[in-house]
């Protein structure tokens, strides 16, 4: 298990290597750059970090396979408001099957505003609106115990008004984390490619997607209310980037969140936010505040729902204190599953796992 998840991990990090080196004496950059843009208020809080924590419905756009560990039906909404006129909105849908895995759906939308056009005279036109959308398909599935797998597929469109450019691309990813109840247990590892895909052209030029190589570490300790992470990020037009995040929950319903990244070329690199659960967990609203200096700041703001999928989210509570080494509160997790699922395979199967191994410890 352990070997794989390294081989996969290793294996992401040469592909890296390898496009770094390549790129090191390229000109220009890619376009698209909409597609770099975060699309979580808890993220964005964190310093855009979300490719080896426990994720939520809008964890899918960074890093594909978190969407694998969800237990119940999330739908989630975001607003931006950035400088100037600039509106960004996101709006995602994820499904947890209890044997297929995960399936997500996503849309970012970018607008710009009314932009005065002009001819070549340089005399008044018509009014000009620019925007950029993209809209995904996620599929996300735990293939080992610890060890999930994603796969996003994405149409992509700008619209300058008097040009489009449409495109297709895609995110891999994967993400680890050890069982047993050792400090080894408390880390998660994480690795995604983002914006695979087709050049789209503008009439006659063409260019690439903004591709880019994540790598993350993060540490999770407290029954999940202390989450701290550590990314590398390598796009493929600038230099290699590194983000710090943390998450401190107190009460079970108000989350405090911070940040620090290195690769923002204005403004200062701290972020911050915070987070409040209402009705027993169901809703969640995010904030997250990113000052630019003498552009002014950023505020986003969000809205996850959970519902449905009862079943599974004992499930994945079972498995989450299994992982932790607590197996007699992971056996009345699987138990409650079983009654009302009395042919749910796997949960009789961690079960009896749970059972023989606080038979060990006597």
């Amino acid at each position: 298990m352990k070997r794989l998840a390294l081989l996969l991990l290793f294996a992401c990090l040469c592909l890296a290597a390898a496009e770094s080196r390549a790129f090191a004496d390229g000109k220009g950059s890619a376009g698209f750059n909409f597609l770099k843009v975060g699309a979580g208020a808890r993220q964005m809080s964190m310093a855009n970090t979300a490719i080896a924590l426990d994720g939520d419905v809008n964890s899918g756009s960074y890093n594909p396979s978190t969407l694998a560990d969800l237990a119940q039906q999330e739908v989630g909404f975001l607003h931006t408001q950035y400088l100037e006129d600039i509106n960004y909105q996101y709006t995602a849908y994820a499904y947890p099957h209890s044997s297929l895995g995960t399936f997500g759906l996503a849309m970012h939308r970018v607008t710009y505003g009314s932009i005065q056009g002009y001819d070549p005279q340089n005399r008044k036109t018509s009014t000009l609106n620019a925007s950029d959308t993209a809209l995904g398909l996620t599929y996300a599935r735990t293939i080992r115990q610890g060890l999930n797998l994603g796969l996003t597929g994405r149409y992509i469109k700008e619209d300058l008004s008097v040009a489009t450019a449409q495109g297709f691309g895609m995110d891999i990813g994967t993400l680890y984390r050890p069982s047993g109840n050792s400090w080894w247990s408390k880390l998660g590892f994480g690795a995604a490619m983002r914006n695979l895909g087709t050049k789209p052209a503008f009439v006659r030029e063409s260019t690439s997607l903004p591709l880019q190589y994540d790598f993350g570490i993060s540490y999770v300790d407290w029954g999940g209310r202390l989450a701290g992470t550590f990314e590398a990020h390598k796009p493929k037009d600038s230099k290699m980037g590194y983000n710090l995040g943390f998450e401190v929950t107190t009460r079970r319903f108000l989350s405090i969140r911070a940040g620090y990244r290195t690769d923002k070329d204005i403004g200062p690199n701290f972020t911050a936010g915070f987070g409040l659960l209402f009705w027993n967990e169901s809703l969640r609203f995010d904030y997250a505040f990113v000052p630019y200096e003498n552009l002014g700041n950023v505020h986003r703001f969000g809205v996850i729902y959970r519902f449905g999928g009862i079943v599974k989210k004992h499930y994945k509570n079972g498995i989450r204190l299994m992982r932790a080494g607590k197996f007699a509160e992971a056996i009345l997790e699987f138990d409650k599953v079983l009654q009302t699922d009395a042919n749910h395979y796997m949960a009789a199967r961690y079960m009896k796992l749970c059972v023989d191994q606080l038979k060990k410890e006597e």
